[in-house]
């Protein structure tokens, strides 16, 4: 499915979402180290040794994947200042049924300002509107309070607990789920 690369904004919202491009790998990166030891409770992909070319990999491999019609990836940018203040997309899509996984992180500073619950809103948008998705899962694994409170705020429904849903580093945790 070729779906056009664009801003994801609304009127009164103080954060968009933009699609990966070359560079913005390294205008993210700050934002992850910012948030080191929060994004290192939930994020497997966040090490103690995650450097820049990483995150470069990681964004290059974002434009491949939206090209390829198997996920569709964002960096969240405060319109206020103009930072990349954290990540967010649509991935592990089921094209059959029309579902996907809803995820996000967000860089410490720029925490409890709206950004999450923000991009939740826009990707839900999105995935129903660009995507003709049905349903987009928040998987949140148990104790991490912040995220169940983006979904909640976000107006996602709540659903129940999932048994050793996801795992975090050796892990396997218990997850909340939400859907939208």
């Amino acid at each position: 499915m070729l779906v056009e690369r664009r801003t994801l904004s609304r009127d009164g919202f103080r954060f968009e979402l933009r699609p990966h491009v070359a560079g913005v790998g390294e205008e993210v990166y700050p934002a992850a180290m910012a948030s080191g030891e929060a994004l290192a409770s939930w994020m497997p992909w966040f090490t103690a040794n995650y450097c820049i070319e990483e995150m470069i990999e990681y964004s290059n491999g974002a434009i491949g994947s939206w090209e390829a019609g198997s996920s569709y990836e964002f960096v969240i940018f405060d319109c206020e200042d103009g930072a990349a203040v954290g990540a967010c997309g649509l991935n592990d899509i089921n094209w059959i049924d029309l579902v996907s996984n809803l995820g996000y992180w967000v860089s410490t500073p720029k925490g409890r300002l709206g950004a999450a619950t923000q991009a939740v809103q826009l990707l839900w948008e999105f995935g129903v509107g660009a995507l003709g998705l049905n349903r987009m899962e928040i998987v949140v694994a148990e104790g991490n309070a912040a995220s169940r409170g983006v979904a909640e705020k976000a107006g996602a429904l709540y659903e129940g607990v999932q048994r050793k849903r996801v795992r975090v580093g050796e892990k396997a945790l218990d997850a909340h789920m939400y859907a939208c």
